[in-house]
């Protein structure tokens, strides 16, 4: 028969059929899958592959259960094999490669006519050479010995049930998911100056921070120890942080306002509509005690460090005179351009 000319005669009836077939098979409905073989590995691979198959809850298609006497040939074939199948098992050995229809009906459009319809799944027995059709499809070696069948049994039935065979895929690590990504910085980069800022407004400022704690939490995210020293030098290098080493400790690790500007974000999402409030207060009831960074953090329940940082960079703009000292802090004047800042 030309496997071609029927394949084309009858691709516009299958397709219909084949898209719902693809979707997989059930215990109702389990997946087809029509076994291509020379009649010389019928007994010794090909049968023993259909049964292992059915075992693993697909039908297998084989011309020795499926054609009876007085059948036509060629319909029980299409009709009942290929046009039902949700994959074409093609076994290729030293037998069938010697086999007319091997030469003249697996070329090339017969093979992407397939294709097109169902999955094609080459079986590569007594490393045969693969005809050149076959070259571009990813095939399945094996022997013609029970764990061979077993084996080729339980990767036909792996494709067409979905499986995947490789690992679970488990969560992402801690440090993968901190609620922002700094530009500019890589994953663990972006850990590491979330974790210093987080300190920072927990002590309050930005100098003398607790090196051990951060470090302590960022290693609790999942990070070796070499990508926290590369990322504490890749910080101190853009100016993230400052870092004094002593021996081979450090001595004093500190935040940068830079650093600060760039992670706080990230620890505390919510500091713009703080610094809204902060300037609001400023501009409407300043604060005349010399404890105005407690006054305005009580006034708009914000961090003090925000309150702080806030004010260094207004002033930084001329918007405000602030001076510090030991302990206190004072107000001494609020530009009335300000306001404008007020959205």
């Amino acid at each position: 028969m030309n496997l071609e000319r029927e394949l084309l005669r009858r691709a516009d009836q299958s397709q219909i059929a084949h898209a719902g077939s693809m979707q997989g098979g059930h215990a109702e409905n389990p997946p087809k899958a029509f076994l291509s073989h020379a009649s010389e590995d019928k007994a010794e691979f090909v049968e023993p592959l259909a049964r292992k198959l059915a075992e693993l809850g697909v039908k297998p298609w084989l011309d020795k259960w499926e054609i009876r006497p007085g059948d036509r040939l060629v319909q029980r074939l299409f009709d009942e094999g290929l046009d039902t199948a949700d994959a074409v098992v093609v076994v290729v050995s030293n037998h069938s490669v010697t086999k007319e229809w091997v030469r003249e009906e697996l070329d090339a459009a017969t093979v992407r006519r397939v294709n097109e319809t169902t999955r094609l799944i080459p079986v590569r027995l007594d490393e045969v050479t693969m005809p050149s059709p076959l070259l571009h499809i990813a095939w399945i070696t094996t022997d013609r010995s029970p764990e061979g069948v077993t084996h080729t049994a339980q990767r036909i039935a792996e494709t067409l049930h979905g499986h995947d065979p490789g690992p679970a895929v488990g969560p992402r690590p801690a440090y993968a998911r901190i609620s922002a990504s700094i530009p500019g910085l890589t994953t663990s980069d972006s850990v590491l100056l979330t974790e210093t800022v987080r300190e920072a407004l927990n002590a309050g400022q930005l100098m003398l921070l607790d090196w051990p704690a951060v470090k302590s939490r960022v290693e609790q995210t999942g990070l070796s120890e070499q990508a926290v020293n590369e990322s504490l030098n890749m910080l101190a290098e853009g100016d993230y942080i400052n870092v004094a080493i002593r021996g081979d400790g450090i001595d004093q690790f500190d935040l940068t306002r830079y650093g600060y500007d760039e992670g706080v974000a990230g620890v505390f999402p919510g500091v713009e509509e703080h610094h809204q409030a902060i300037i609001a207060e400023l501009v409407n009831n300043p604060p005349t005690s010399n404890q105005i960074i407690e006054d305005l953090a009580e006034r708009t329940a914000s961090p003090a460090l925000v309150v702080d940082q806030l004010l260094r960079d207004l002033q930084d703009e001329g918007k405000v005179s602030v001076s510090w000292s030991m302990g206190s802090s004072r107000i001494h004047s609020v530009s009335p351009t300000l306001r404008r800042r007020l959205s």
